[in-house]
């Protein structure tokens, strides 16, 4: 494979290695061999979210994460004809079907207010009894339609705000290195993981193709405390939040806008937030990774 640093134009970038979907936001991981590019990114990827349950009429539900609710990992929601079989140890299985049609509004991250369907009182006493308090599952239907405010005239789903993360196991392997304890890729819920052999060369792509998708590369992507729950266990561990302040923390976004400044500064990087297309497009583990465009990177790789 040729070095990025003695690249032309373009350059073979790695081998497709992973690609994970994530149907309900927050909770457990589904690893699949090829997936089909959406409207919002990958299909199926998080277009179900929890919600708290509002404490007056008018409200709106907001959206529950791993951030202040690790046990959502335990969660294992797998994809079925017309919608979903989610599991929780000591709560059991349920089948739950997609709605069709929107009747509730409810807040996502960063903000935004969601146009979606209420999933049912099964599906309510579920999570319920997983987190302890009152709480709903809602899923977006074929009436919704979140636009990102990162990339203009662009939709997602119920992500934080990118349609597409990528993560390379080259740099995972590296920063462990520099860890003190150990921490598989599926920390960082990627949905696409490229393996070459130069690690944080993925910081540096701007444009790329994988499979019959093309990518191009908007920002590297901060990290919250998420990387710290093991995302089978639930459990929360110290790494990597210690090896990303060492190693991988940003302490200016030059020329940036200052919305994207306010979201890079302060905060650790680890992988890239992409745009993908074009819809109908498929990806496959073992797809060649094939690098169009670089430019600088926001971050140095560790020295």
């Amino acid at each position: 494979m040729t070095s990025p640093e003695h690249a032309g134009s373009g350059y073979e970038g790695g081998t497709l290695t992973g690609i994970t979907i994530h149907p309900i936001k927050g909770c457990r991981r589904t690893e699949l061999d090829s997936v089909v590019v959406s409207a919002t990114g990958l299909d199926g990827d998080r277009a179900w979210q929890v919600v708290t349950v509002p404490d007056h009429d008018g409200a709106l539900g907001k959206a529950v994460t791993q951030r202040q609710n690790a046990a959502l990992a335990t969660v294992s929601p797998v994809p079925i004809d017309g919608g979903l079989t989610i599991s929780a140890p000591d709560v059991g299985t349920i089948d739950v079907k997609r709605p069709d049609a929107n009747d509730v509004t409810v807040h996502a991250l960063i903000g935004d207010e969601v146009a979606c369907a209420d999933a049912g009182d099964e599906a309510a006493e579920f999570f319920s009894e997983v987190l302890g308090f009152p709480a709903r599952l809602a899923a977006l239907t074929p009436e919704s339609s979140r636009p990102v405010r990162l990339f203009r005239g662009r939709l997602t789903g119920f992500a934080d705000a990118a349609p597409v993360l990528v993560a390379n196991t080259a740099s995972l392997d590296d920063l462990v290195t520099r860890a003190t304890e150990p921490f598989g890729i599926e920390r960082f819920r990627a949905n696409l993981i490229v393996t070459n052999d130069h690690p944080w060369s993925e910081d540096t792509w701007t444009e790329f193709s994988i499979g019959d998708a093309d990518l191009v590369a908007r920002i590297a992507w901060p990290r919250c405390s998420v990387p710290q729950i093991d995302q089978d266990t639930g459990k929360r561990h110290r790494e990597p939040a210690l090896v990303l302040r060492k190693h991988r923390w940003c302490y200016s976004a030059e020329g940036f806008s200052p919305g994207m400044r306010g979201m890079l500064e302060g905060n650790a990087m680890f992988g890239i937030a992409c745009t993908v297309d074009p819809q109908g497009a498929v990806l496959s583990v073992g797809d060649p990774v094939n690098v169009a465009a670089t430019g600088p990177p926001l971050l140095d790789p560790p020295r």
